[in-house]
């Protein structure tokens, strides 16, 4: 997961909503409360996540670098 660090992702969470945006930081198995990957997407393509996401590796089905140049 740390690969997508830094990157443009896109994403198809186990509810098969899609979401866009940017990895602005990840934590770690080691340093999360649950023992599990997460991401803090900024810059997300719905309304009402001005402030940004933060998602499980658990809730995602699907997650791949997106090129937006």
């Amino acid at each position: 997961m740390d690969k997508y660090l830094g990157k443009d992702v896109r994403i198809i969470d186990i509810e098969d909503i899609e979401w866009t945006g940017y990895v602005s930081s990840i934590e770690t198995p080691y340093d999360s409360d649950d023992g599990q990957w997460w991401l803090d997407i900024v810059n997300v393509n719905k309304p009402g996540f001005e402030t940004g996401l933060s998602i499980s590796e658990s809730e995602i089905k699907e997650i791949s670098e997106v090129n937006n140049g």
